[in-house]
Order: structure tokens, then C-alpha cells, then sequence
């Protein structure tokens, strides 16, 4: 709705630039002027049905082709704000179709309906009228073949909309102007739309230079990626940290997994601990699996421990503690992987919770409590993916029973 306001206030904007200045309403008496005028004042405030039957109030034989015109374009645009979207394309049509009229209002009328053709996505109708406004004197403008492209665009014209993008680019270029952003942009949508990267990285590389966005800058890595320089990719996105040119948790994470993928998992646990403490990085439960991840890719157990708690505290279930506690275990903190085992039962929701029960028993054994290890060892046992390992456990622990029992006789 908002682009139809907007479109709504460049089209008036013509109409009121006239109507709102006699002398330059060119070969308009002044009873077609008042009319125009008054409707044009009602269509502003919302009265549509009003404006159409002051519109409608004017005997169309008795009017020049111009008048005729001009009518028939406001019309068109009440329609259009009014959601009669078919019927003011009609409106433009029969504008269109008046003999005799300037072709500076054909012009006008072309573009206007070409614009709205554009925005109700009747693509195929904005080309032909896009097409007929380039074969008027003085029309054929970067500006109107960036509309002819993205009529061509709509359709899925790639060809025929790189074309016409290329040609206004050109024309810029030639003037010693910049590109405007939207056109840059739009190139580089139709070379991904016909899988051209290296073109696509061209168009990219160019946006970069004058609109250095973040968003761009990040889709130039990426692009990086998908033609294979993940190297180049990393250097450039690493590049961008470096000068503090990203802020979005989005690419911040990106970074951190090309970091990882890379082999560089320290770099990655340094960057998201960053992120994290900074409030970059949201301290959601997917957020805090990562950190820990990359810290215990890093071979840094200790770190790895915290953000994981941190995230199994979130959580719904027990998973995420039971995770925990393989992580206690592997960093020989016997005690904490039996609390946090514990933790994981007490929680639920486990898929396997013979593993907790298990974790358990062997913390127990390595603190020497062999008697609770082996009530532990035997709820493992009762859960068929962890019995064979729980029953050598549990045979373990009563040797190990049998044996401190024959010794203290």
C-alpha cells in the first residue's frame, strides 16, 4: 500500500504542477480546469466515488482531445487508489487511444500507466507501454529502460532485461555519473536469475565501491563462496571485522562458520565470545551451542562448559545437560558430569536416557562410590542402547566390590 501512496504522489504531483497553475495548462478551458481540480481535491481526501462522479459530470463531446485526456488520466488514477485496478488501466487505455495529443502528454500517459502496470505486476502490459514511450522523441532515458527492465524482469526476460539495464548503466557512465544503487542491485539479481556469477561478481564489486553496505559487502563474500574462493571469501569477510564494517548478528555468525569450516575454530570462539559479551550475539540456546562448539574444536574444554550450561538452563528438555555432562567427562570433572547428568534426568525429554544414567555410574567410579554406581549402572542397564556397555560396567563395579570386601576381611 505504501508504494501504491507513493506512486500515487508522483502522478499527482504532474496533474497538480498544471492544475494548480492556470497558465500552464496548455489548451484547457477554465470549466474543465475547475473540474479537474476539484476531483483531483476529493481523490486527496479520500472521497473516490465523489471524484469519479465529478469526473463523470463532464460531457466528454464537448471537450477538446486534451481535455479528454487529462480527464481520463485522473480517472485513472482514482481507480487505481481505489483498488479498481483493472478498470483504471482501461481508464490510461482510452486516454491512449484520444487522436491529436501532444506528445509530450502521450509521454506522460505512457509512463504513468507503465509505472502503474509495474506495481500491479501486470508486467507483460508495462512492457508494450514501456516500449512505446522509448520510440518517443527525447523518452528514451536510462531512467525509462530500467522501467522496461524490470517489466522484462517480472517475466523472467533475463536477456532482455540485462540488456536494458546494461545500456542505462552505460549511458551513466558515459555522462560521468554514478549508477544509481537500485539499477546496480537489479544487475546483479538478473546475473544470479541467469547463474552468470563471474558477471554477477562484476556487478557486485561495483556496488561495493559506491554503495559500501554491509548487506552488499556480505552478499560479495558469499558470492565468493558459491564460485569457490572460499579463501578469498574469508580474507574479505575477516577484512571486514578487521575495519568494524559488520554489526549484524547474521553475518557475525557467518563468519564464525567460515571460520570453522575453515579450520580455525579458535578464531571462531574468540569472535562469538566477543559478540556475546558485546550483545552483538544474542544469548539465545543456538548461539550458546555454537560457542561451545568452536571452543571445544578449539581443544578449550574449559571454555566449552559455560555457554553449554548456559544453553541447557534454556532449554526444554535434558538434552542439552546431557551433552554437558560427556563434556565434564571428557575434561575429567567427575563430580560435575554426575550433577549435570542429573540435571539431564531431572529435566526429561531425553532420547536415550540409559547414557545419563551411565555417565553417572562412571563419574561415580572415578570418585570411588562404587556402591551408587552401581545402582546407576543398573537403570543403564534397563535401557537396551546402553545395556552392554552399563553390564561391563556393572560387572567392573562388582569385582571391583568383591575385591575391596575380600581385602577389608
Amino acid at each position: 500500500m505504501l508504494r501504491r501512496y507513493i506512486f500515487l504522489f508522483v502522478c499527482c504531483t504532474l496533474i497538480g504542477s498544471a492544475a494548480h497553475a492556470r497558465d500552464a495548462v496548455v489548451g484547457m478551458s477554465e470549466r474543465v480546469f475547475k473540474v479537474i481540480n476539484k476531483a483531483q481535491t476529493e481523490m486527496e481526501a479520500e472521497q473516490y466515488s465523489q471524484a469519479l462522479a465529478t469526473l463523470a459530470g463532464v460531457n466528454t463531446n464537448r471537450v477538446t482531445p486534451y481535455e479528454h485526456a487529462q480527464l481520463k488520466r485522473l480517472e485513472g488514477l482514482v481507480l487505481y487508489q481505489s483498488d479498481q485496478l483493472d478498470e483504471a488501466i482501461v481508464a490510461f487505455d482510452e486516454a491512449l487511444a484520444l487522436p491529436r495529443l501532444p506528445q509530450s502528454l502521450t509521454a506522460n500517459l505512457l509512463a504513468t500507466v507503465g509505472r502503474m502496470a509495474l506495481t500491479i505486476e501486470r508486467h507483460a502490459y508495462a512492457q508494450e507501454k514501456l516500449n512505446a514511450l522509448l520510440l518517443i522523441e527525447d523518452q528514451d532515458t536510462a531512467e525509462n529502460r530500467v522501467l522496461l527492465a524490470s517489466a522484462y524482469i517480472g517475466q523472467e526476460k533475463w536477456p532482455d532485461a540485462l540488456e536494458q539495464l546494461q545500456q542505462a548503466i552505460a549511458e551513466r557512465a558515459v555522462a560521468g555519473e554514478t549508477p544509481r544503487e537500485s539499477w546496480l542491485s537489479m544487475l546483479a539479481s538478473v546475473h544470479f536469475a541467469m547463474e552468470s556469477f563471474p558477471e554477477m561478481r562484476h556487478a557486485m564489486e561495483e556496488l561495493v565501491t559506491y554503495y559500501p553496505r554491509e548487506q552488499y559487502l556480505m552478499n560479495l563474500a558469499a558470492l565468493h563462496g558459491q564460485l569457490g574462493e572460499q579463501q578469498k571469501q574469508l580474507a574479505y569477510v575477516e577484512a571486514l571485522l578487521d575495519d568494524q564494517r559488520l554489526s549484524q548478528a547474521l553475518h557475525l555468525k557467518m563468519l564464525a562458520n567460515l571460520f570453522l569450516a575453515e579450520g580455525l575454530p579458535y578464531k571462531a570462539a574468540q569472535l562469538l565470545a566477543r559478540s556475546v559479551e558485546q550483545g552483538a550475539i544474542e544469548n539465545t540456546i543456538e548461539n550458546l551451542e555454537l560457542l561451545s562448539q568452536a571452543w571445544y574444536s578449539a581443544g578449550e574444554l574449559e571454555n566449552a562448559w559455560p555457554p553449554l550450561e548456559e544453553a541447557a538452563r534454556l532449554a526444554d528438555d535434558g538434552t542439552l545437560y546431557l551433552r554437558l555432562a560427556g563434556l565434564h567427562l571428557d575434561a575429567y570433572r567427575w563430580a560435575a558430569a554426575d550433577a549435570a547428568a542429573a540435571q539431564a534426568i531431572d529435566k526429561g525429554g531425553l532420547e536415550r536416557e540409559g547414557r545419563a544414567w551411565l555417565i553417572r555410574g562412571m563419574a561415580n567410579v572415578r570418585l570411588d562410590e562404587l556402591e551408587e554406581a552401581a545402582k546407576h549402572f543398573q537403570r543403564a542397564v534397563t535401557d537396551p542402547a546402553s545395556k552392554d556397555y552399563a553390564d561391563q560396567w556393572l560387572a567392573y563395579v562388582n569385582n571391583e566390590q568383591r575385591a575391596q570386601s575380600a581385602g577389608a576381611r
